[in-house]
C-alpha cells in the first residue's frame, strides 16, 4: 500500500463556515481526541443496545408477538439502508457537527414519545424514524474517526469500533436488565432520550469537518451520487474493504441472530446459555478491536484477509457441528477474532483514501448493515429446509465464493501490495 497522501484533508481550524460554531476552532490533542470520541463511540453503544432490548420488552408488554417484534425491529434496519449512502453526501457538504448533533434529535425526540404508543404501527413508525437519523450519526462517526486516525495513529483503528461494541453487545444488554426492573418504561425511555442529548452536545467538542475538496461538485441529485459512488468504488482499497465488510457482517449477523436457537436445541444448555456465548463475542470483539491495532497497523492486507478467512472457516465448522457450551464459545471467539482483524485492516485502508471520508463511510457502512441483513435472511430462509446448526455449514461455501471473488477478481494488479 502506498504512503498516506499527503493532500489528504486536515482537521484544523480552517473548517468550512458550514461546520462551525465557534466550538472546536482547533484540533484537540490526539489523546484528547482520542478518549473523547471514545466516550462518545461508548455512550452512543450504550443507548442503541439499551434502545434495543427496552423496545423489546415494551413491545411484549403492549401484547405484540414474535412475527410483530421482528417487524418493529427491521423498521429501523430499513430505515437505515434507505439514507446511508446520501447520509454522506450531506454530511460531506454541511461537516459531521452539525448534521451528527441534528440527526440526534430526532431519536431524542422519537425516544420521549415511543412509552405512549399504544399499538404495533405506532412502535414500528417511531423505530423507521429513528432508523432514518441513525446512517446520518453513524456516518459523522466513522468519517471523524477516518479523517483523523492518521494523527491519533493507525495501531488504534479499532478503538472507535471497540467502544461502541462494548455499549451495543455488553453495557447497554445490561443496563436494560436492570432498568426495566427498577424503573417504569416512560423513565427508561427518557433516559435513551437523555443519552442522544449528551450524544448531541458532546458531538460539537470532538467532532472535526474534514475540508471539502474544490474539485467535489456539491450537488445532490440522486444521479450525482450515484455516479460518485461508482468512481469511489473504482478505488480498490473501497471495494475490496466494502466486500470484505459485507461478507464480514453477514457472517456475523448469522451468528448472532441463531446461536441463541442453536443453544436451545443442545443437550443441556439453554438460551440463557446462548446470551452468555454472544457476550463471549463481544468481549473478544472489544478485546481484540483495542488490543490488536499495533499488530495489524504494518500487516499485509491479503495476509490479513487470509487470516480473517481461515479463523472465520474455523468458527463455522465448530459452531456448526458443537454438542456443547465450550466448543460454541470457541467458536464464537474465533469469529470474533476473524472479524476484528479484517476490520482494522479496511479502517487502516480507508484512512488513507483521498477523496472525503464522509462519502466513502457512506459506502462502507451501507456494506456493513446490507451484509447484516442478507446474513440473517439467508439464514431464515435456509433453517426452513435444514437444521439450524447446519446453516453455519452451509455458509462456508457462500464465504469462500466471497474469497474467491475477492481474490481472483477485485485484487491490485499489484499482489504484494500492503
Amino acid at each position: 500500500m502506498s504512503s498516506p497522501p499527503t493532500d489528504t484533508p486536515l482537521i484544523s481550524g480552517g473548517n468550512p463556515p458550514l461546520g462551525g460554531g465557534g466550538l472546536n476552532t482547533a484540533s484537540p490533542s490526539p489523546w484528547v481526541f482520542l478518549t473523547g470520541f471514545s466516550t462518545l463511540a461508548l455512550i452512543s453503544g450504550i443507548s442503541i443496545g439499551l434502545a434495543k432490548v427496552v423496545t423489546q420488552f415494551f413491545a411484549l408488554a403492549i401484547g405484540a408477538d414474535a412475527f410483530q417484534i421482528g417487524l418493529i425491529m427491521a423498521m429501523e434496519s430499513i430505515g437505515m439502508v434507505l439514507v446511508t449512502v446520501p447520509a454522506g453526501f450531506i454530511i460531506a457538504r454541511f461537516g459531521a457537527r452539525r448534521v451528527y448533533a441534528i440527526a440526534s434529535l430526532g431519536p431524542l425526540i422519537v425516544n420521549l414519545l415511543l412509552p405512549f404508543a399504544s399499538g404495533v404501527i405506532g412502535l414500528a413508525v417511531g423505530r423507521l424514524v429513528i432508523g432514518l437519523c441513525i446512517p446520518f450519526r453513524i456516518v459523522s462517526m466513522n468519517s471523524t474517526f477516518l479523517a483523523q486516525l492518521n494523527r491519533i495513529g493507525v495501531g488504534k483503528a479499532g478503538w472507535y469500533r471497540g467502544a461502541l461494541t462494548a455499549g451495543l453487545a455488553l453495557i447497554g444488554p445490561a443496563l436494560a436488565t436492570v432498568l426495566t426492573q427498577h424503573v417504569d418504561y416512560i423513565w427508561s425511555f427518557a433516559i435513551i432520550a437523555a443519552l442522544f442529548g449528551i450524544m448531541a452536545v458532546g458531538s460539537l467538542y470532538f467532532f472535526t469537518d474534514e475540508a471539502p475538496l474544490a474539485t467535489v461538485p456539491k450537488g445532490l441529485s440522486a444521479n450525482g451520487i450515484v455516479s460518485e459512488a461508482r468512481t469511489l468504488l473504482r478505488n480498490k482499497d473501497v471495494s475490496e474493504s466494502c466486500v470484505i465488510e459485507f461478507i464480514s457482517s453477514a457472517t456475523g449477523s448469522l451468528f448472532a441472530a441463531f446461536i441463541i436457537v442453536v443453544a436451545a436445541h443442545l443437550n443441556g444448555l439453554t438460551k440463557e446459555d446462548g446470551v452468555h456465548i454472544m457476550l463471549f463475542h463481544g468481549a473478544m470483539t472489544v478485546l481484540a478491536l483495542f488490543g490488536a491495532g499495533r499488530l495489524t497497523r504494518t500487516l499485509n492486507k491479503w495476509i490479513a484477509y487470509g487470516i480473517g478467512l481461515v479463523l472465520g472457516t474455523l468458527a463455522l465448522i465448530i459452531l456448526g457441528t458443537a454438542s456443547g457450551f465450550a466448543a460454541l464459545a470457541i467458536g464464537a471467539v474465533l469469529l470474533s477474532a476473524g472479524q476484528s482483524i479484517v476490520h482494522l485492516v479496511n479502517m487502516r485502508l480507508l484512512s488513507t483514501h483521498p477523496g472525503e471520508k464522509s462519502k466513502v463511510s457512506g459506502l462502507f457502512n451501507l456494506s456493513s448493515m446490507t451484509g447484516s441483513s442478507v446474513g440473517a435472511l439467508a439464514g431464515g430462509i435456509v433453517s426452513k429446509f435444514a437444521g439450524v446448526q447446519s446453516i453455519y455449514l452451509l455458509w462456508l461455501p457462500v464465504l469462500w465464493l466471497v474469497a474467491g471473488y475477492l481474490f481472483f477478481v477485485l485484487k491490485g494488479t499489484n499482489p504484494h501490495e500492503a
